[in-house]
């Protein structure tokens, strides 16, 4: 019988990758003066076209490390007047240190947004995001790194164990992107492209509002992880 767990650390690095503006700035230039609804719909329109041309907006990146550790010993269990005995047995424990990377980058898809996603209320806009998404790249072994502590009565961690630990360990590095900022860079990253557009539209930069469809939590990143690279 075996007993094990893990410990683990995450090293977070922000990087913010930021979409071409000029393609966008340009497309809210000054046109003939328009009055009522109309002039409000085809401002909307435009702006909904030029945000939605970026289909892919790249907001923030983390760099994910961890070091896995993973114990495992052997054990004697049975019964000794009528108690039940459970005995480690000397040099039968052995551990293994495993440093895996992966890097976690989140968007959003910018080509998803649509006209009705855009609201004006008075001097006020809210333009509504769709939900950002994020790709985790395959884990990576620092094989080099590697440390095992084998028990003479044991034997060294196969590579088929280490395959085991390491996709145990990819869980584990999604469960770790609760402890970055990574949705709410996302919003902050995005809204610093996309309220610029605005304001070229005309618009306050004061009465912009940018938000995501629904309010995110934590408990939703595994769900927004789209593929593994």
């Amino acid at each position: 019988m075996s007993d094990h767990s893990y410990k683990s650390w995450v090293v977070p690095v922000r990087v913010f990758l930021s979409c071409l503006l000029l393609i966008f700035l340009a497309g809210c230039g000054k046109k003939p003066a328009q009055t009522g609804r109309k002039a409000e719909a085809d401002t909307l329109t435009v702006l909904a076209t030029r945000i939605s041309a970026c289909s892919r907006l790249y907001t923030s990146q983390y760099d994910l490390r961890k070091i896995l550790i993973f114990t495992d010993t052997t054990t004697l269990n049975g019964n000794f007047l009528n108690q039940h005995v459970k005995v480690n047995l000397p040099f039968g424990g052995r551990r293994i240190a495993i440093p895996v990377t992966a890097t976690a980058k989140a968007y959003i898809d910018l080509g998803k947004l649509k006209k009705s996603d855009i609201s004006r209320r008075g001097d006020r806009l809210e333009i509504t995001l769709s939900d950002p998404e994020i790709v985790l790249t395959a884990t990576a072994v620092d094989h080099a790194g590697v440390k095992q502590k084998v028990g003479m009565l044991r034997h060294r961690f196969t590579d088929e164990e280490i395959t085991h630990i390491q996709q145990k360990g990819r869980a584990e590095l999604i469960k770790s992107l609760a402890q970055t900022n990574i949705l709410e860079d996302a919003k902050e990253n995005a809204a610093r492209v996309i309220v610029p557009l605005a304001v070229q539209c005309g618009y306050r930069e004061e009465n912009i509002t940018v938000t995501f469809r629904k309010n995110l939590s934590d408990s939703d990143l595994s769900g927004l992880i789209r593929q593994l690279d």
